[in-house]
């Protein structure tokens, strides 16, 4: 009885397995890359820091070019994609201030921006507004991404430059949603 007990779990593991897609496992990836980088970034492992964060850039521009590729894009992957980005970048830039490379308050700019804009398109979306990433995010993105790379592997004071670059970024691409907030007079 419990060889039959042990089976049935392991093929409902199995079947769990067989339905999450490639694209959502490169997304998860991610989770389990943070905790590592967080590591390395501590003991001043400078090479193989840079090396997680590339692999984590990677994971995260394969998995959007995989899950359309395949035609696996899922409301599930399109939720779970930017809350690992932002469980990652935030992590992240915590273990940066941790060492006192960087302020606590950029972690404030960082996390309100992400959460008004997160709002701002939550309301947007209940009332059948979808605003698909805006240019200006990307860039917003890919900046923060370069900045996270050059501090974890020491380059701090051009680190420190590009993360502020990615911030002013942010917030003016988080005034673009804004105004399309109002426009579309989403609170009525």
């Amino acid at each position: 009885m419990n060889v039959e007990f042990e089976g049935s779990r392991s093929e409902r593991l199995i079947r769990v397995a067989h339905s999450i897609s490639l694209a959502n496992i490169l997304t998860l990836s991610r989770l389990f890359i943070t905790p590592v980088l967080i590591y390395c970034i501590l003991k001043d492992m400078y090479a193989i820091s840079g090396i997680l964060v590339v692999t984590a850039v990677l994971t995260d521009w394969l998995d959007g070019i995989i899950a359309r590729k395949t035609n696996d894009v899922t409301k599930h992957g399109e939720l779970l994609d930017p809350a690992v980005d932002k469980i990652f970048t935030i992590s992240v830039l915590v273990a940066f201030v941790e060492k006192n490379i960087i302020s606590s308050f950029v972690i404030f700019l960082v996390i309100t921006r992400e959460m008004i804009v997160t709002w701002l398109r939550s309301v947007m979306v209940n009332k059948g507004v979808v605003i698909p990433a805006s240019f200006y995010g990307k860039v917003k993105t890919t900046f923060q991404l370069l900045s996270i790379f050059l501090l974890s592997i020491n380059f701090t004071d051009l680190g420190i430059l590009v993360l502020w670059l990615s911030i002013i970024i942010a917030y003016y691409s988080g005034f673009d949603y804004f105004k399309i907030f109002l426009k579309k007079r989403v609170w009525e």
